[in-house]
């Protein structure tokens, strides 16, 4: 008996090492981090701060990475985000993923309706100008294909919002190369969606992505739970971005302020 048990931890001693080795390989790995800063000037810094670390943290388990760490950064003022990463073999895409806000928007462009073409301004300032000072309308970017820019008078608030999503995904465009983003809405934004578009056939709707028009459509018929949001997308950009939308927006704007190795 004595030997069996003399035997038996001797086994023991040598499992010990073996499972702490183990412990050590299948440990993460982080390589690099990124440290974020939310914006400034948005107030509430502190539950801002908070929901980017969880939006972050959706995020990146969407896209299966699984070595990865999101954290606040313990400072005297809120607002930093420490994001502990792997080894990665395209970190520019990664970092672009991270930080694009993910900000979806339909909105009303003000124009005469269709069959009058959409009434676009060559200047932020002519756009502003044509505005006459309502506060209910905002000026918005909207890039051409010819690289150009151009830009349109919509009214706010926004029709309907990114959280009111429910799902979007990447398909291949059915007009000419490329891709788009195909997204269902949820039920309360799908009423909201559905009333505006009825009321309002022949205005002209802008699917607008973090302040920037991407696309712009007059309306035929009453819509109710589904778009798209047309463009030149590659099929790694818009899957990129269809996993962007359907993890939600971050809250505020978020900018690198350090990047570096672990």
């Amino acid at each position: 008996m004595k030997n069996k048990l003399i035997a038996a931890l001797a086994i023991s001693l040598l499992i010990l090492p073996l499972l702490a080795c183990g412990s050590l390989r299948t440990a993460p790995s982080y390589k690099w981090h990124l440290i974020l800063e939310v914006d400034p000037l948005a107030s509430n810094r502190a539950a801002l701060t908070q929901e980017t670390a969880e939006v972050l943290r959706t995020r990146l388990n969407r896209i299966g990475l699984k070595a990865f760490k999101v954290d606040i950064v313990n400072s005297a003022e809120p607002g930093r985000v420490r994001v502990d990463l792997p080894e990665t073999p395209d970190a520019a895409r990664l970092k672009h993923f991270i930080v694009s806000r993910g900000l979806l928007q339909l909105v009303h462009v003000i124009s005469d309706p269709s069959p009058a073409s959409c009434q676009t301004y060559e200047t932020e300032e002519a756009a502003k100008a044509a505005t006459k000072a309502a506060g209910d309308r905002t000026v918005l970017p909207y890039p051409n294909s010819n690289d150009s820019v151009r830009w349109v008078v919509v009214g706010v608030p926004a029709i309907v919002q990114g959280r009111d999503l429910s799902s979007a995904s990447a398909v291949p465009n059915v007009i000419g190369d490329g891709y788009e983003i195909s997204f269902t809405l949820r039920s309360e934004g799908a009423e909201k969606f559905g009333a505006w578009t009825a009321a309002n056939i022949n205005q002209y709707l802008g699917v607008v992505l973090n302040d920037e028009v991407k696309s712009i459509a007059y309306i035929r018929s009453q819509i109710r739970d589904v778009g798209k949001i047309s463009g030149r997308f590659s099929k790694e950009s818009a899957e990129d971005l269809a996993e962007i939308l359907n993890s939600g927006p971050l809250p505020a704007r978020v900018t690198i302020i350090e990047e570096g190795q672990n």
